[in-house]
């Protein structure tokens, strides 16, 4: 794991890269990071079918600090980070949730944790979602979640924004199904 130090020297060496980097976002073994402000809202009342692509339509929702927005208790929304970040090949990354927001019941990543080498200049999308008891007000720039990054034994050959499915989101953005479900296998 990186220390502040090494990743100080991520940033020096063009291995990492956070726009904007903000006064004390570097921490002793991490990075943190805060909220855009677009978030999208699934809208209820449909069966999500992966393999025919049917997904939820999604409300636009834009906070700014007179109008944030109040996740309800069970309530889930997709954001993203105000920072843009690029993972050189070299690096693992992968992002969490801050423990001050989780003892409120805020969970910030379901399960995506893994931001992959070859990620450039884009937002980090977050999966929000409310499991405590009482409503959670999402302001933008708010510290969000936080950073870990690891070096890898070697460089990674393949760099996800040159053929991922989500490259050409630059923010926050709805899931795109693609190749979901493996076709019968064949005997031979």
């Amino acid at each position: 794991m990186l220390s502040s130090e090494d990743i100080k020297a991520a940033i020096d060496q063009g291995t990492l890269a956070v726009n904007p980097l903000f006064e004390g976002a570097i921490r002793p073994a991490g990075l943190r990071l805060h909220l855009g402000a677009l978030l999208l809202r699934p809208k209820p009342g449909m069966v999500v079918d992966v393999l025919r692509n049917e997904l939820p339509e999604y409300e636009e929702i834009h906070l700014t600090p007179d109008t944030p927005y109040t996740l309800e208790p069970g309530g889930f929304i997709l954001g993203a980070t105000y920072e843009k970040v690029s993972v050189g090949e070299r690096l693992g990354f992968l992002i969490e949730g801050r423990s001050t927001l989780a003892r409120l019941g805020l969970t910030v990543v379901q399960t995506a944790m893994l931001v992959y080498p070859g990620h450039r200049a884009r937002a980090v999308t977050l999966e929000l979602a409310n499991n405590g008891p009482n409503g959670i007000r999402l302001y933008p720039r708010m510290k969000i979640a936080r950073a870990v990054l690891f070096d890898l034994k070697s460089p990674s050959k393949a760099s996800y924004d040159d053929d991922g499915k989500y490259r050409g989101q630059t923010d926050v953005g709805p899931p795109i199904f693609k190749d979901e479900v493996l076709p019968e296998p064949t005997s031979e």
